[in-house]
This record gives C-alpha cells, structure tokens and sequence, in this order.
C-alpha cells in the first residue's frame, strides 16, 4: 500500500484563514485533497491537523480517514511531517506521498504517473517536475521512513531529498501539471486558482 500524508497543519498567516477550508470545485481544499489520495488510490490518508482543528473538523467532511496533530507550529512543515509518519511508520505501507493541502489542483493523473515511476524504477524519492522544475507531491518509499522521522528542521525533508538524489536513488518523473508548482497560501494566489477554475478563465 501506498498512503497519503496531507499536511494540513499550518498556521495560514498570509492567508489569513485555515487553507484546508478554502474551496475549490464545490469542496474544501481539505476535501479535494482526501477524495483525490482515495481516486489515486491512496491508502491510508492521513490527514496532519494543527491548532485550527476543531474548526476544520466541523465544518469539513472526510471519510474515513487518520488524524494526526501537529500543535507546535514552530516545528514547520516538518513537524507535521514527522507526526503523520509516524500514524503509519508500524502499518503494511511500501510508500507514503506527502501532500500540502494548498495544492488542491493538482491531478489525480499526476498523482497516478508519481506511483507509476516509483513502481518502474524502485527509487526512494520520486519527485514530479514540470517543465524542470521539481514540485509537490513528493513520494518516499519505506526505506526512508526513519530519515523523515529524523530529519532537522532546518532542512526538513529537503535533507532528504538530497541525500537520496546524491545516492542516485531519487528519481523525477515529468508531468503536464503546473499545479505541482503553485502554493497557494497567500488571497491572491486563491483569487487567481478561482479565476482560473471557472469556464472562460485563463488556462
């Protein structure tokens, strides 16, 4: 099995409202994320809160799903890393894809060909690059699962990252998504994904 850790966890400053409850498509961010890991087939989803969630839970619908909390923000992304990984670290996974939740336009088809590159080449980091840039989500085989728990959180997973790809075990799969480029932490980042998701918007 391959899970999905959605990292869900941040303080939403520059936004300025918690990003898993924005809405894209008639669903929240949150949302779109969880049936996008489940259309990927994605098992289990976990979903990494922070001090937003009872908020988020009340107003969000999920499924079935893991929890996880990462209620110190200043561990970062990381943090909330670690803490999801640490929900499966002992369940019959091979593989976990790490998902920000303010990435809710990225394809499940994107998704798809990150698993599919993963099981053709056996690597322990496979990272979706769009027009040679890397991007999220970033999938990281079990192998590694210990390196995330142990990682600084001056680098995070980055250090990762660039253990593996120096080990000349990451691999990169390219992908006709921009999505996998674009956070969308900030009002006018969200404006313009809306504007671009209605009939007539920029592509």
């Amino acid at each position: 099995m391959i899970a999905a850790v959605i990292l869900a966890a941040g303080e939403s400053r520059r936004m300025g409202f918690p990003k898993a409850l924005l809405r894209y498509r008639d669903k929240t961010f949150l949302e779109s994320l969880v049936a996008a890991a489940g259309a990927a087939g994605l098992d289990p989803s976990v979903v990494v809160l922070g001090l937003d969630a009872a908020k988020i839970l009340a107003s969000v619908r999920l499924g079935p799903i893991i929890e996880a909390r990462n209620e110190h923000p200043e561990t970062g992304q990381i943090g909330s890393i670690k803490e999801g990984m640490s929900t499966i670290l002992n369940r019959p996974v091979e593989a976990v894809i790490i998902w920000p939740v303010d990435q809710p336009h990225v394809s499940v088809r994107t998704v798809e060909l990150v698993i599919e590159g993963y099981r053709k080449g056996h690597a322990s980091v496979v990272v979706p690059v769009y027009q040679g840039r890397r991007g999220h989500p970033v999938l990281f085989s079990r192998d590694v699962f210990e390196d995330l728990l142990n990682a600084p959180v001056d680098l995070g997973a980055r250090a990762v990252v660039r253990a593996q790809e120096q080990a000349g075990r990451l691999l990169e799969v390219p992908v006709a998504d921009p999505a996998i480029l674009e956070d969308v932490d900030t009002p006018e980042a969200y404006e313009d994904l809306l504007r671009r998701s209605v009939p007539g918007g920029d592509p």
